[in-house]
């Protein structure tokens, strides 16, 4: 949830806030400060692995290091991943381009190309152009 509030505020405004973030991660939790410390962690821990960088003012941060994934069958296995974190198992059209994900740069694939990689993964048409990638019945 913090990485996805992080991401939004980087596409966005291309810096993320803390207090922005604790804002918004405070609105779905509530007001409780364990809830503001652990906000707190998960940004400095950001930082500390590079993804997150500290801009001019204090408590204001930039993208930090993107990591490049090329591989298919590890954006099909973040693909899943972002599917199975998520509270309902409904598929999503953009789950490979979820703010969640700013620490990598994915390969621009079709849903059919990713869930070609994982036999949990299936794809289903909506329209003409549109392809929606959702877990397997199983």
């Amino acid at each position: 949830m913090v990485a996805a509030h992080t991401g939004r505020l980087l596409r966005l405004q291309g810096t993320a806030g803390a207090a922005q973030v604790q804002r918004r991660v405070r609105e779905q939790h509530g007001e409780r400060q364990t809830v503001s410390r652990a906000v707190a962690r998960v940004l400095r821990s950001f930082i500390d692995w590079g993804v997150l960088a500290d801009a001019d003012a204090k408590g204001i941060y930039a993208q930090g290091k993107q990591r490049e994934l090329g591989d298919a069958r590890v954006a099909a296995w973040l693909a899943e991943a972002m599917l199975r974190s998520r509270s309902h198992a409904g598929g999503s059209a953009s789950v490979l381009r979820h703010p969640g994900l700013f620490p990598y740069r994915l390969p621009h694939l079709a849903a059919s190309q990713v869930a070609a990689r994982s036999c949990r993964l299936e794809v289903l048409r909506q329209g003409l152009d549109e392809e929606v990638l959702m877990l397997r019945s199983e």
